[in-house]
């Protein structure tokens, strides 16, 4: 992996083989942020995406195989109990122009991942939603119309 930073945020490079998530969690940890919002393009293999249902109150598996080009990446990096937790969606393309997208569980880098970081000053924490079977945002405040 490499990097550049500038005054919003980080530009990273991912090299072949290297894991998006992992990569991302270790950079994420190195640097101590507080949380992150990243968006990228790339090439990705061995993708690993699934779409939530509510029908099952979980992830249902969506198959892919080969290789794919990284058309966009855009989640976030917060905490799940202390411990830093990537949440990704992605839309990928193969060679024969099909697409298929979901929430990204891991994928390993074919050829490259450019990915835009943007830290951020507060903690975006998760906990487990009382009703589904995820983890959801919890943030501090509610908003109430006067």
């Amino acid at each position: 992996m490499h990097y550049a930073d500038f005054s919003r945020g980080y530009v990273i490079k991912l090299e072949p083989d290297e894991k998006l998530h992992e990569t991302l969690l270790k950079f994420f940890k190195q640097k101590r942020f507080a949380s992150a919002f990243f968006q990228g393009i790339g090439a990705l293999k061995n993708v690993d995406i699934g779409a939530f249902s509510t029908e099952k109150n979980g992830y249902v598996n969506i198959p892919t195989e080969g290789e794919f080009e990284l058309i966009t990446a855009m989640g976030n990096i917060s905490l799940v109990d202390g411990e830093p937790f990537a949440h990704t969606h992605v839309c990928l393309g193969n060679h024969r122009g099909q697409t298929y997208s979901g929430h990204l569980f891991e994928a390993t880098v074919a050829i490259t991942a450019e990915i835009f970081l943007i830290p951020i000053d507060i903690a975006l924490l998760r906990k487990e939603d009382s009703k589904l079977n995820f983890k959801a945002l919890d943030l501090p405040h509610h908003f109430v119309e006067h």
